[in-house]
């Protein structure tokens, strides 16, 4: 009876560990990419240039954990002559007229790249903010309204969905976060 017990008590606390134990989470081994917001502002740079500075905010997940790339990462697919060297790019896209117009000049130097992260734990996905600063020069940005579209690859070259953000006022400066919703500081002069 006693050795029931002892069963017993063990089995009541496995079951509690083990109800106690938050699913698992799991994402597509494909990574994906989300725009969350980007920061605007008209500012110099550290030469003194004009620019236009855009802090963009996503979010990328990866379920088996393998997007980024290590500062080793420079043969074969990684090479710097590769397509694969960077493993995020970013698309900068002009609204004229309805229309969206990619701005090739400014999207061709829009590459990057994350660096790789191990997964901690159990589970092995990635899940992480990313936060790119882009400072274009004033003159190359008079554009009332831009878009960006973003894609990512993992370390296994699957390339992820086209990101796309919502139509963003090039003129502001403030915030856009990923639905549209705009908070953007007073200008200047209405204050004066």
């Amino acid at each position: 009876m006693k050795k029931h017990r002892i069963l017993f008590l063990y089995l009541t606390v496995l079951v509690s560990i083990l109800c106690s134990c938050g699913k698992l989470e799991t994402y597509s081994e494909l990574p994906s990419v989300e725009f969350v917001s980007v920061y605007l502002a008209d500012t110099v740079d550290a030469l003194g240039n004009d620019v236009k500075l855009q802090n963009l905010n996503l979010e990328v997940i990866d379920g088996d954990g393998n997007l980024g790339l290590n500062s080793e990462d420079t043969v074969n697919s990684f090479a710097p002559d590769s397509e694969y060297y960077n493993n995020l790019f970013i698309r900068l896209f002009q609204k004229t007229n309805g229309n969206y117009i990619e701005l090739e000049q400014l999207s061709k130097n829009l590459k990057y790249r994350v660096p790789y992260k191990a997964p901690i734990g159990q589970n092995k996905y990635l899940k992480a903010e990313v936060k790119i600063k882009i400072e274009i020069p004033l003159g190359y940005f008079d554009y009332d309204t831009v878009r960006y579209e973003i894609f990512v690859y993992d370390r296994d070259l699957n390339k992820s969905e086209i990101a796309t953000s919502c139509d963003i006022p090039a003129h502001g400066h403030g915030t856009v976060f990923a639905n549209g919703e705009c908070s953007f500081f007073q200008d200047e002069e209405e204050d004066n």
